[in-house]
């Protein structure tokens, strides 16, 4: 039993540093991230946040993923900020839904600030990945797609929540959100294609 566990460890092991190889192999830094991005729902969107690192990032797949990591997370901390200064605001805007508005806003204070710590969460979990192997690897890979795909329920939510109402102050706001979502979901699949 003990040698088909360690026979899978090292078959996810050689896949994964296989596969990683494969992908680099003959492209140039602004190929391999337009490449890389054209697996995500949102390549345009993908491509645009990461070609300012293509110099830093080579044709490094993990690397790639935690940048696009912390591109997520750069724009999700000043919308956190802005949700908390929302919460905490003394005057909401004149509403007939005033109540679902606050509601709103309190719910999406903690879910944006929850997606945030989720994201910065997983790309610290992939540090030091190239240098691991077998189930430690796919354990790491595992948890930062879960804790990514549980963002993205967040900001969906938090979203969903602004489509409520509250005038054009909470429209951008939600335009912020949904552009977050799109960003979170390209960080997920990047990290998917470490496994593919």
């Amino acid at each position: 039993m003990a040698s088909i566990a360690l026979f899978f460890s090292l078959l996810t092991s050689l896949l994964f540093t296989s596969s990683m190889a494969i992908a680099s192999y003959n492209q140039n830094p602004t190929s391999f991230i337009r490449s890389s991005c054209g697996r995500t729902l949102y390549p345009g969107l993908c491509y645009a946040s990461l070609r300012p690192f293509a110099a830093r990032v080579g044709t490094d797949s993990v690397l790639l993923s935690r940048f696009a990591m912390n591109v997520t997370a750069s724009r999700l901390k000043p919308l956190s900020d802005k949700i908390f200064s929302l919460h905490h605001r003394a005057s909401l805007p004149p509403s007939s839904s005033g109540g679902i508005v606050t509601s709103a806003i309190k719910d999406c204070d903690g879910l944006i600030s929850d997606a945030s710590d989720l994201v910065k969460k997983s790309e610290k979990e992939l540090a030091g990945l190239e240098e691991m192997v077998g189930r430690e690897v796919t354990w790491r890979i595992s948890n930062a797609q879960t804790w990514l795909s549980a963002a993205i329920t967040d900001e969906g939510t938090c979203s969903d929540e602004f489509g409520n109402g509250g005038g054009e102050e909470f429209e951008r706001v939600r335009k912020k959100v949904k552009r977050a979502e799109q960003l979170t979901s390209n960080a997920l699949a990047l990290v998917n294609c470490l496994v593919n």
